[in-house]
């Protein structure tokens, strides 16, 4: 650990582009972390985002964090590397080796904080035992907008003092092993209908609004501890008229620094998302951003394509960066000022890595894992009294998605899922195990399944959707699917969602509705078992909605 004293002194022995490069969380392509080690060389980058795309075991994982941290070693300073991940359950890496939980909603269906700072604390044990010490979780936005296409089931709900609280305890758990936390989409994504990966979206909202909603979980986060605070790519127009908040110095500023009192490190948003490439120069907004009040610029979006001009394209926004400190747009001092919270925190606050996790840490982090799950099940509405189900008779269980939905799940772009197989088959194989007389059916044999139903035949009609980023889970026909069912099975019809429960309110009245707020495995496999159990699900819906 280096004191305040001896950091001031590094800072003041860094050469510019070393200083530079502290200001920088980069993304690279590819399994191999050779390909970044020249702009490492350079620059001595602060750290990389990695994902699914550089690892997807355990094994490799701690293979690539050494070497990562051995560039940084071998340089001046020997400052560490922020190696971050987005492990916050309905995203997650390390799949599916890793525990990733249900999922914020989930969580938020459990209702109990202190088991979603278990799951945390999961999460932080396994990410720092392969050298992984920054989550870039939790989410702390507030799902308002039920429509919203990236945050859904990343979100604890749409109550803002229960977000609050979930957040309070995720970051707690977290923060018990080492790791690095992180709150965002600051000041809140989840009352939007766009997706900034794809486009700008605006939240028209008062200051007011927002510290009564929006804000609340991340004042909590902030009072939990959170290292870092991540920015939205979001037009606020009631607050900045002209600047998105990671452009924003009202917001980062005035909002995060002062109002809510934020001492922590600002960390920008992808700077290649939909919302800022598509309106300005990359480069230029990166300094943009550093002159608004952010102190570290991530690009992690474009080397999902694995564009070969992804490295060059960082390197410019670097060298823009180094060109506007010499020229004083970046004066001096404030780059200084960043530097001092940047490795502060990597040399007071950051374990750089834990001990492999042994054999009985794995087996505890797995009950962990699927007590989440099962206390997410909830029951939304069985107004017919179908549940418990009767699985002594004649019971037909339905896929409402076709296969053709599933060829995006996992993909180049690392994040998102990343499960090869769909929660409908993990479901199936358990059911199958637990009641082999059960009848199953894809979405392509739905005419088959149809004439196999007798008016004594309980149908179960299974949905699934995965929040995948700047691109879609094709769920309009699964509904299709679903609502026909209804219509022609009626009566002893049970919809079983892994999936968030938002859905429901697309399905006629009388329906037998049962919710995971999940598609993770672990939810899947927990709702076979509950369905052959007969237990009464204990959740309670973190959302609010209405049937047709």
């Amino acid at each position: 650990m280096l004191t305040d004293k001896e950091i001031k002194a590094l800072i003041q022995d860094m050469p510019a582009n070393m200083k530079v490069g502290q200001l920088f969380f980069l993304a690279y392509p590819g399994r191999d972390p050779q390909v970044i080690k020249p702009i490492i060389e350079e620059f001595g980058i602060t750290g990389c985002y990695i994902s699914q795309d550089n690892a997807e075991t355990f094994a490799e994982a701690a293979a690539i964090t050494e070497q990562l941290q051995s560039f940084m070693q071998e340089l001046p300073g020997k400052i560490p590397m922020i190696l971050g991940v987005d492990q916050e359950g309905a995203w997650g890496v390390l799949v599916p080796e890793s525990c990733t939980g249900p999922g914020n909603l989930a969580l938020g269906a459990a209702g109990d904080p202190k088991l979603t700072e278990e799951m945390y604390r999961v999460f932080g044990e396994e990410m720092l035992s392969v050298g992984y010490n920054t989550l870039l979780s939790p989410c702390a936005d507030v799902n308002l907008n039920p429509d919203s296409p990236i945050i859904g089931t990343r979100s604890f709900g749409e109550f803002p003092e229960a977000v609050a609280e979930h957040v309070y305890h995720a970051v707690q758990g977290a923060k018990r092993t080492g790791v690095l936390t992180t709150i965002k989409h600051f000041p809140g994504h989840g009352d939007t209908s766009g997706d900034t990966h794809r486009e700008l979206p605006t939240v028209d909202k008062s200051l007011e609004e927002l510290m009564k909603n929006d804000l609340l979980p991340f004042k909590r986060g902030i009072e939990a501890g959170a290292d870092l605070v991540m920015t939205s790519h979001i037009l606020y127009p009631q607050l900045d008229p002209k600047f998105p908040a990671t452009l924003s110095r009202i917001i980062l500023q005035d909002l995060l620094r002062e109002r809510l009192g934020f001492q922590g490190v600002i960390l920008s948003d992808s700077m290649n998302m939909g919302a800022i490439r598509k309106y300005y120069d990359p480069a230029e907004s990166t300094l943009m951003a550093l002159q608004a009040g952010v102190d570290v610029i991530m690009l992690a979006e474009e080397h999902y394509d694995h564009d070969q001009h992804y490295l060059e394209k960082q390197l410019q926004s670097l060298r823009r960066v180094k060109e506007a400190i010499v020229r004083g747009e970046l004066p001096m001092e404030v780059v200084d000022e960043k530097l001092m919270r940047i490795l502060k925190l990597k040399f007071q606050h950051m374990k750089v890595k834990a001990a492999p996790l042994t054999a009985e840490q794995r087996r505890a982090n797995r009950a962990v894992e699927e007590e989440c799950a099962r206390r997410a099940i909830t029951l939304i509405a069985d107004p017919k009294g179908n549940w418990p189900v009767q699985m002594d008779g004649s019971v037909i269980c339905i896929n409402a998605t076709p296969r053709e939905a599933y060829a995006n799940m996992v993909n180049i772009r690392g994040i998102g899922p990343n499960q090869a197989t769909p929660a409908f088959d993990t479901f199936q194989g358990e059911l199958a195990r637990l009641a082999p007389e059960v009848k199953f059916f894809a979405s392509e044999q739905l005419e088959e399944a149809l004439q196999s139903a007798t008016p004594a035949s309980t149908v179960l009609v299974v949905t699934e959707d995965y929040p995948l980023p700047g691109e879609d889970f094709a769920k309009e026909k699964q509904q299709d699917n679903v609502r026909r069912i209804i219509r022609e099975c009626g009566e002893k019809v049970v919809v079983i969602g892994l999936r968030s429960a938002y859905e429901f309110k697309q399905y006629p009245a009388g329906v037998t509705y049962v919710s995971a707020f999940s598609s993770r495995t672990c939810s899947a496999v927990q709702m076979a078992r509950m369905l052959v159990q007969g237990e009464l699900p204990q959740g309670k819906s973190p959302i609010t909605y209405s049937s047709r």
